[in-house]
């Protein structure tokens, strides 16, 4: 019987969700059922043998819908292998200190429910998708010198994360 996977998600503009559906994606080929769904709409986590946790990082945190679902959530997930995954800009450049500075982000989830492994990466800005009040901040030119626009994702090191995860499943 194929194991259950769920990968939850929490996204500002749409970048974590597209790297969720990929993950899911990916791991539909190894042969696992995938269910991926934004965490304000996961009822349970009953009948899933693992779950992945992915979060979009703004300003340094990740979404506070997803540690409240880490929160809420903890028992079921001390039960299960879950591993995190979040896009961030610091991971533009994959450098010993921005993997340590990102993997901090994750402390707020790491610290209720260790996970098996983490997924690092960078992610996408599309100053039309922020939603209000982010996109306001996109009418100060410090803001656009400071953050660039573009997607940033690299799909090899997403995929090649989702094969590693799914050993752990």
């Amino acid at each position: 019987m194929a194991k259950k996977i769920l990968i939850a998600y929490g996204s500002f503009s749409g970048s974590t969700a597209e790297t969720a559906e990929f993950i899911g994606k990916k791991l539909s080929e190894k042969g696992m059922q995938a269910d991926v769904k934004p965490v304000k709409k996961i009822k349970s986590l009953e009948g899933y043998d693992g779950v992945i946790i992915g979060s979009a990082v703004v300003m340094g945190k990740i979404k506070s819908s997803v540690v409240k679902f880490v929160s809420a959530n903890k028992g079921a997930l001390s039960k299960v292998p879950v591993g995190y995954f979040l896009v961030c800009l610091t991971m533009q450049k994959d450098t010993p200190e921005n993997r340590k500075t990102a993997s901090g982000y994750l402390q707020p989830v790491s610290s209720v429910v260790k996970p098996v492994s983490e997924g690092l990466f960078p992610g996408k800005v599309d100053f039309k998708k922020l939603p209000f009040p982010m996109s306001l901040l996109t009418l100060m030119p410090a803001f656009k010198k400071g953050v660039p626009e573009g997607d940033f994702r690299d799909w090899a090191k997403v995929e090649k994360w989702a094969g590693e995860m799914s050993s752990k499943f």
